[in-house]
This record gives C-alpha cells, sequence and structure tokens, in this order.
C-alpha cells in the first residue's frame, strides 16, 4: 500500500486498544456499600471472668453483692470514631445468676479511632459467693459512627456479636 493508499479514520487495532483499557476503568467504577468506607467491624475480647464476694465491689453506685462478672473490650480499629448504642445478652448457658451488662459505662459511649478501646462488665448477683463454673453467653452490641443511632444509617442490622466463655470465677471483679 502506497502513502496515497492509506485508510482514513480509525484502524481495528486502535479500537481494540480502546476497547482494554475501557473494560478495567468500568470494572472500577461498581457501586461499594457505603459501610465499606468505615473501616474494619469493632472486635471484642474478654477479660477473666470474676467474683466479688458478700459485695466487695462498686462500680458507679452499683453494688455488687455476691457478684459475679466478665469484663468484655470493644476496640475500634477503623479510621472514624464510633459509638456504642446497647449492649445486651442474647443467650447464656448459666442461669443462675442471670447476668446482664451493667451500667457502669453510661451508652452511647465514644470509642476512638484506630486501636481505642473501652471495657464493660457484664455481671450479675447471686445469694452467696460459690466458684461459678463453666458459663458462657453471647453477646451483640449497636454500633455506628454518630452519637445516636438514628443518625447512623450505615450500620442498622449490623450489630457485633461475640460468645464469651469462662471455666471459674475467682475472686478479683474491678470496674471498668
Amino acid at each position: 500500500m502506497t502513502e496515497s493508499e492509506q485508510p482514513t479514520g480509525v484502524s481495528r487495532r486502535t479500537v481494540t486498544k480502546a476497547m482494554a483499557w475501557a473494560v478495567p476503568a468500568v470494572a472500577l467504577a461498581a457501586p461499594v456499600p457505603a459501610f465499606a468506607t468505615s473501616g474494619p467491624k469493632p472486635t471484642v475480647t474478654q477479660g477473666d471472668a470474676c467474683k466479688a464476694p458478700g459485695g466487695s465491689v462498686t462500680c458507679n453506685g452499683v453494688v455488687f453483692k455476691f457478684g459475679y462478672g466478665v469484663p468484655v473490650y470493644i476496640t475500634n480499629n477503623s479510621p472514624l470514631d464510633i459509638w456504642i448504642y446497647s449492649v445486651s445478652i442474647v443467650s447464656q448457658s448459666q442461669p443462675d445468676p442471670v447476668l446482664s451488662p451493667v451500667a457502669v459505662v453510661p451508652l452511647p459511649v465514644k470509642i476512638a479511632a484506630n486501636g481505642g478501646t473501652q471495657q464493660f462488665l457484664i455481671g450479675g448477683q447471686n445469694t452467696n459467693s460459690f466458684n461459678w463454673q463453666n458459663g458462657s453467653l453471647t453477646l451483640d452490641a449497636a454500633w455506628g459512627h454518630t452519637p445516636t443511632a438514628a443518625g447512623d444509617t450505615d450500620h442498622v442490622g449490623d450489630p457485633i456479636e461475640v460468645t464469651v466463655s469462662w471455666d471459674s470465677t475467682p475472686p478479683g471483679c474491678t470496674c471498668p
């Protein structure tokens, strides 16, 4: 082909190259869920279960008379502050005493971004202070990125769920 015989317009090779570059750009433009930008879900760790014989521990006005407790720690590893709106027990394997989240940390509570941690004490009372053995419970904690649950729409129906267990309850409960 001579110079005067060159076709005009865009060649098939040019169109193919353009398509190869266009496909990844379209794939990258796919929608991302809103909560994906808030970072990972908070993590929960458990401390050693304990007892407070004879009412030996008072936490912010709450007396543990023959009390038992399981400390849990919620850690925020996301780049944004979070708020814990509620902590509740979904199930409990040891029925006596019945444990509940102790109101020693006013809710909602803010946990700072990038590793902030808040301790919660899950506790209950009994009529004596025997060494309570082998128990477990499952917790739910509602959370989000605003001071009120109504203000956060990213994490509705996305609670922190965890099961904690213990083999004994030696003396030594401490307040959060």
